[in-house]
């Protein structure tokens, strides 16, 4: 099941990777809330002050969440990677982003100055606490593979987005706009989205698709080459931007390049050697396919706003992948963790949570999608979008604690006591 390089033994406590993917769905409870209680003129307007609020709620309370916690995990298993003192270090990763988020995300909202200031702070101990470390171990590894690779380039770009970030939010706690700032802001962007996102979903995906679902492996030249031309088209694109150069030929390969990607994933998902439902398949397939919509609608810039993209982009494909990627990361880490610790009569990974659970969140999740982009064309339709993503992320992240819970109560339990299995 296993490819080579996969290093269980080094995996950190449980502790360290749950209490990241339980703090991401609390998040996604915000942004509804918040989509519930201001004026959608304001939320879809993609240069308001509230916009820039809720969409740091998601890129720092729910996309930076996951996978600041997914990574703690896969580095020292995937890449051999270990992180001392992965408690503290996690910790101080965890609380520094959380108090970090909710301070700038709801300076922007509450138009609160002096709270910029706080998030700054708190956002800047979080990510280059985790940012210097991870970048310090990973360019250690000496077994490359190509998720490896991946994960080099992701920890790169997230430290360009970084500092791209920390230059907008002095700029913004000035009030002293450079003539570059746009160009800047559209660079923070791309870097994060695509290079920290993206670049580590490919990363993990070339390893995870057929480790999980014992799928065909990612063509070779995919592997090893896509995340780097990827990876370099990001700074061309950046040079693009800084001196206002029109890219419409660079972003017509940068997209088909992203396709590429999303059509191979899928094609390895749909000629699977096992070919076994699982409810996860359908985050997966779903995710893959909004990648490629809203790589369309990007291209051709079908919209007259960024509304549409925003959600097919963040909501459809990245929150898709992740909820997805947890399903099946959480149960999987309960499994094995405690087998470890020598439980041999256990629930099987698919038992920690009920496919049923998963399922209502899976349609609950596409519906409140639905009506976020038919909200575009008919604004009261954004109420019902909210209360549906609400319900989506209430169903998540109670998913989320059913197995965790069923982890603890089993590992209360004497090893060697069969008797509550009976």
């Amino acid at each position: 099941m296993f490819n080579k390089g996969l290093s269980l033994e080094q995996a950190p406590s449980v502790s360290v990777p749950f209490r990241f993917f339980l703090s991401a769905p609390i998040f996604g409870v915000l942004i509804s809330l918040v989509f519930l209680f201001l004026p959608f003129n304001e939320v879809s307007n993609q240069y308001s002050q509230k916009a820039i609020g809720i969409v740091h709620l998601f890129t720092l309370g729910i996309l930076s969440m996951i996978i600041f916690g997914a990574m703690q995990q896969m580095m020292p298993v995937l890449a051999g990677a270990v992180v001392k003192k992965s408690k503290l270090f996690a910790s101080i990763v965890h609380s520094s982003l959380v108090l970090g988020t909710l301070f700038m995300s709801f300076s922007f909202i509450l138009e609160i100055r002096f709270l910029l200031h706080i998030g700054v702070l708190f956002l800047a101990i979080s990510f280059f606490t985790f940012f210097v470390v991870s970048i310090k171990l990973l360019f250690k590894v000496e077994y490359l593979t190509s998720t490896v690779k991946t994960m080099r380039l992701f920890s790169v770009s997230g430290l360009i987005t970084l500092l791209l970030g920390l230059v907008l939010a002095i700029s913004h706690i000035s009030l002293n706009f450079s003539v570059f700032h746009y160009a800047l802001v559209n660079m923070h962007i791309l870097f994060g989205l695509f290079g920290f996102a993206l670049l580590l979903i490919m990363g993990v995906s070339f390893q995870v698709i057929p480790m999980f679902y014992v799928a065909l492996d990612f063509p070779k030249y995919i592997q090893n080459r896509v995340p780097l031309v990827l990876f370099l088209f990001l700074f061309l694109a950046s040079l693009f931007l800084y001196f206002d150069i029109n890219f419409l030929i660079l972003k017509i390969i940068f997209t088909s390049i992203i396709i590429l990607f999303a059509y191979y994933g899928l094609k390895s998902l749909n000629n699977r050697r096992r070919p076994v439902f699982d409810v996860t398949l359908w985050y997966w397939k779903f995710s893959l396919s909004m990648l490629v919509l809203s790589q369309v609608i990007w291209l051709f810039s079908i919209f007259e706003t960024n509304y549409i993209l925003a959600i097919i982009f963040a909501f459809g494909f990245l929150y898709s992948l992740l909820q997805g990627m947890v399903y099946k990361i959480i149960p999987f880490l309960a499994w094995f963790h405690l087998n470890s610790k020598g439980y041999f009569k256990l629930p099987t990974i698919r038992e920690f949570i009920d496919e049923k659970y998963i399922k209502i969140n899976f349609f609950v999740h596409l519906s409140s999608i639905l009506f976020f982009v038919l909200a575009y064309f008919e604004n009261d339709l954004i109420y019902l979008a909210a209360t549906l993503f609400f319900m989506s992320n209430m169903i998540f992240l109670i998913n989320c604690i059913v197995a965790i819970k069923k982890y603890i109560n089993i590992s209360k339990t004497d090893p060697m006591d069969l008797s509550s299995f009976k």
